[in-house]
């Protein structure tokens, strides 16, 4: 096929994809490449489904560190990734499906029904088996997985191509469109990373607003001043504190007269291997609340504070949890 020939028929299937219609049903069970509701033709209108349940994503950490550090050793290379791919795929069949591999990114969907708790236990063995037996034979300083569950609606379509050549048979596979897929696979980039927060300790006096006064006095009566107080601020706390008078002539802080502000040294923190969406959290909580604490009643996922998340509305919370039951295992 010559090169005009291609761009001509990649141009028709691309016309006859948007020129045609998607029919949805929806799925109570996830779906599988040979789903019959699901339609794979082009000159006709496709079948597809929606579905509403989580979708876990998981990934080895510093993989691009990795594969640089061990660039002449690629079977020790190849054993890393093998070995990860086959123990992930291992844990998703135990509680739900594998429906995507990139690389070294697994996606797990899981049965509506239960689908939360059963997405959060399969993280928690990924997490013990990444971090307790993985680590082990892998020799790689800090090897860790981030994972990443997210709850909502997907629609699923099957799509690839015809094959041409000796085959004779097709690629398919499935693409699972929305929000859910893409926010489970943004947590997973930013799990386990060390983040930096710059913090400074203001000293001033707890009274609700100060008005700096341009071009005029900034005294007030001694009665209205008390005692001093040291609060701990972000940047970006204190940029929240700042406002502007209404006639526009002054500023201040909220938190009373500034004294002083001191840079505190920086903090450095790691973020969880395991985190979540609030939907995902709420509803644990609701109905499964043993799931986020242990025996003896520490909760075990906590809200990330002080780390904006792109993209991703509400509120994160995460752990680094492993089942206890490796420690015998690996004796």
């Amino acid at each position: 096929m010559s090169i005009k020939e291609l761009l001509s028929q990649v141009n028709q299937d691309v016309k006859d994809i948007f020129g045609k219609s998607i029919e949805t049903t929806t799925a109570y069970v996830v779906p599988s490449r040979d789903d019959p509701g699901l339609t794979f033709p082009l000159g006709s209108d496709k079948k597809g489904k929606t579905i509403k349940t989580c979708v876990l994503m998981v990934d080895v950490r510093n993989s691009t560190k990795i594969s640089k550090s061990l660039s002449k050793d690629k079977i020790r290379l190849g054993k890393i990734y093998s070995a990860f791919i086959h123990a992930m795929a291992t844990i998703a069949d135990e509680y739900g499906y594998v429906r995507n591999i990139v690389g070294d990114r697994v996606m797990v969907v899981f049965e509506p029904k239960n689908c939360y708790v059963n997405a959060l236990n399969c993280a928690e063995v990924m997490n013990t088996v990444a971090t307790r037996i993985l680590a082990t034979h892998v020799g790689i300083d800090d090897f860790k997985v981030g994972i990443g569950i997210d709850f909502g609606e997907m629609l699923v379509l099957k799509t690839g191509i015809r094959k041409k050549h000796d085959e004779q048979s097709e690629y398919k596979s499935l693409v699972w469109v929305g929000d859910a897929a893409n926010i489970a696979s943004k947590l997973t980039d930013v799990a386990t990373k060390k983040i930096e927060t710059q913090k400074y300790k203001v000293r001033h006096e707890p009274r609700r607003r100060y008005v700096i006064r341009l071009g005029g006095s900034n005294s007030l009566p001694p009665s209205r001043y008390l005692p001093a107080q040291d609060s701990i601020f972000t940047k970006e706390q204190i940029a929240d504190k700042l406002f502007v008078n209404s006639d526009g002539k002054g500023f201040g802080l909220s938190a009373g007269i500034i004294h002083k502000i001191e840079k505190l040294d920086l903090e450095t923190r790691t973020i969880p291997n395991i985190l979540m969406t609030e939907s995902v959290y709420s509803e644990l909580s609701k109905s499964n609340r043993s799931e986020l604490y242990n025996a003896s009643g520490t909760l075990l996922y906590t809200e990330i504070r002080d780390h904006e998340f792109k993209d991703v509305s509400g509120r994160v919370f995460g752990g680094d949890v492993y089942y206890t039951h490796i420690e015998e295992i690996l004796k």
